[in-house]
């Protein structure tokens, strides 16, 4: 696997960006989801897989959110091989600030990390849209499409994700 000169300004990124304990502590809301889904894709080869992602929404304001995340995706390369990735990303997302449901959309980028099969360490861009519904003060669903760009602009995935969050406080 090769490594990439966009693999340790991301890694920063995403130490920067992930939420801490005292921002919970400090009114800012921070809630952790699990959402997984299909994943269209066109990378060495197309079809459509299955992808499981985290993500930390941290609330800046009402209506900003910053929300790295890992999401990890594995498909059918050309020749029937198998590769898998890590996406560690960071995104900027505008919501609906009051209600129980949500819309948001936003835009950010990360990293692709080859896990196994063959590939290499690239960047990505997204954009996201989707919807929160918040459940009670702690639980909330939600439902997003990840439209990611890996190796800007060589191949992409689109990824279909509905999951579970929980607040943090």
């Amino acid at each position: 696997m090769q490594r990439s000169w966009l693999a340790g300004p991301w890694t920063v990124l995403l130490a920067l960006g992930a939420p801490s304990s005292t921002a919970a502590q400090e009114g800012q809301p921070v809630t952790l989801s699990l959402t997984a889904g299909p994943s269209a894709y066109d990378l060495s080869g197309t079809g459509t897989s299955f992808a499981v992602a985290t993500q930390g929404a941290w609330e800046l304001l009402p209506a900003l959110v910053v929300e790295p995340g890992l999401t990890f995706f594995g498909y059918e390369a050309q020749f029937a091989d198998r590769v898998s990735y890590l996406f560690p990303e960071v995104s900027i997302q505008a919501q609906l600030p009051r209600g129980t449901v949500r819309p948001f959309l936003g835009v950010g980028g990360g990293g692709a990390f080859v896990v196994s099969g063959e590939g290499e360490t690239a960047g990505t861009l997204h954009a996201v849209g989707g919807v929160r519904v918040q459940l009670d003060p702690r639980w909330s669903l939600r439902g997003e499409l990840r439209v990611r760009s890996v190796d800007p602009w060589v191949g992409n995935t689109a990824d279909f994700m509905f999951g579970v969050g929980r607040r943090l406080h």
